[in-house]
């Protein structure tokens, strides 16, 4: 009989006891997945950082820790973590109540993209581990992994052709109401421009110096249509380093650029376009980071078409495009035509050859070679 009650009382305790963290176990329970910095350089490394919080009293004997991570950030400790088409991290832990948890995870940024860290979930159990809860939470992080930067010896040669075509291009209308400076006179300054006082200090004719009127700029078409039949996307990511490094360069050496692109933007759903021309190389860089090429581009003369009126006549205008077929070349021509300062770069693999060219764009091709194959 004493056996009987014991039994009783201890069904009675484990019953209680199962009812009590089924109703309490998930209640009051904080989880946070989110990383060090919402935007990372291709190659850098960073944290991915989790925080669980027990805001109750009930002591939790097991947690377990689940979520998904995308394999574009590797995991330099790769305990408990498997992979497929995502990165599976699962971390154990027990909390005490009223306790916070936090784990920081390095993690290397290899692949650029925009990414996000859609399934959270954490699994407990009651003290007698007889059933298991679980929840998912729902998780806002977002990386975005800028793209890889390449080498400046790498594209100096293409450096250098912009650098002298701004040069070449600088109008010599001159705004006289901006003073650059002042110099002395040459026999064929108009006697306007002289300025007396300068002149009287010095004891030497002095001549004002009027700002140029021009502005250095670059505009940037870059095609990402596929240039294969089998839809190799090689050339087109080289294409969004170049574009984003040439960028970052020109930003260095205080010429503005912008960069018009016809990949599909993986959050707005539609193609990547600077608002305007800038210095600073991180707008666009995060644009071009979030182009997704498995959707596919749009037309490269509706591209064009529908922004050239953006760029300024007086703007170097660079297309980069792996795509050389008969109709990216015919509207090459015709932008040409509005922008004679047109220069066609083609990203193509060492010891390729260059298919046929018009003749009309042969003078305003440069050939940038990458290691590699498709």
């Amino acid at each position: 009989m004493e056996i009987l009650i014991f039994l009783a009382i201890v069904a009675a305790v484990v019953i209680a006891e199962l009812i009590y963290y089924r109703k309490h176990a998930m209640e009051n329970l904080d989880l946070d997945i989110n990383v060090s910095k919402p935007v990372a350089s291709y190659g850098e490394t960073i944290e991915v950082i989790e925080v669980v919080q027990n805001n109750k009293r009930t002591r939790l004997p097991f947690l377990l820790l689940k979520f998904e991570a995308p394999t574009a950030i590797d995991f330099l400790d790769k305990t408990n973590t498997s992979v497929s088409d995502l990165q599976y991290r699962e971390d154990m832990l027990t909390m005490k109540p009223f306790s916070r948890h936090t784990r920081k995870i390095k993690a290397l940024c290899r692949k650029r993209g925009y990414y996000t860290f859609p399934r959270v979930t954490i699994l407990s159990t009651d003290l007698l581990f007889i059933e298991k809860f679980s929840r998912e939470y729902k998780n806002d992080a977002q990386l975005t992994i800028l793209p890889r930067l390449i080498p400046p010896e790498e594209i100096m040669t293409l450096l250098s052709i912009t650098f002298s075509e701004i040069q070449r291009r600088r109008t010599l209308l001159t705004d006289p109401f901006s003073l650059s400076g002042i110099r002395e006179y040459e026999p064929w300054d108009p006697m306007r421009s002289v300025n007396w006082t300068a002149s009287a200090k010095t004891g030497e004719l002095m001549v004002n110096v009027n700002a140029s009127t021009s502005t250095r700029k670059v505009t940037i078409f870059l095609n990402l249509e596929h240039y294969t039949q089998r839809k190799s996307t090689i050339l087109l990511e080289k294409s969004i380093s170049l574009a984003y490094s040439y960028i970052c360069e020109l930003s260095l050496e205080g010429v503005p650029a912008r960069v018009f692109t016809n990949g599909i933007d993986t959050v707005t759903g539609a193609p990547s376009v600077s608002e305007d021309s800038s210095l600073d190389p991180f707008v666009s860089g995060t644009d071009l980071a979030r182009i997704d090429l498995t959707h596919d581009a749009i037309s490269f003369p509706e591209l064009v078409e529908s922004n050239i009126g953006s760029a300024s006549a007086d703007d170097f205008v660079v297309v980069i495009s792996p795509r050389t077929d008969a109709i990216t070349q015919k509207q090459l021509i015709d932008l040409k035509s509005k922008r004679p300062s047109l220069l066609w770069v083609i990203p193509s693999f060492k010891g390729n050859p260059l298919p046929d060219i018009d003749s009309g764009l042969m003078s305003s091709v440069f050939n940038w070679e990458v290691s590699g194959h498709d």
